[in-house]
């Protein structure tokens, strides 16, 4: 896949995919990576993350959307990608249908926190 082709698919108006379609649209590197597993995988372990994001303080941007819709995609199966910007500091990561045909959840975090630890 190529830039163009995913920014197109982060066609959705929230702000984890605006703030992703930005990143990208300014440059900033992506991957996406082989193989897909089901949607609860990820979403058991992205629930995890999301409420230690939240006691840290950390800021995110669509975490607890993306957990939901990563719950009701059930076993679906899923890839996984990113985008990492480098300023401000922020790493997106991305769900995609197996056959990366649609960005099903976008996370943004905020990595500032880890640089002021």
């Amino acid at each position: 896949m190529d830039r163009a082709q995913l920014i197109a698919l982060l066609d959705h108006q929230d702000d984890a995919y605006q703030a992703c379609r930005a990143a990208l649209t300014g440059g900033s590197p992506f991957k996406i990576f082989d193989g897909s597993l089901p949607a609860s995988h990820f979403a058991d372990i992205y629930r995890v993350r999301e409420i230690h994001t939240r006691e840290k303080g950390i800021p995110t941007v669509g975490f607890a959307q993306a957990v939901e819709a990563l719950y009701a995609l059930g076993e679906q199966p899923l890839q996984v990608g990113n985008v990492e910007l480098a300023e401000p500091p922020y790493y997106f990561q991305l769900f995609f249908s197996a056959e990366t045909s649609a960005v099903v959840a976008c996370i943004g975090v905020d990595q500032q926190h880890h640089s002021r630890r």
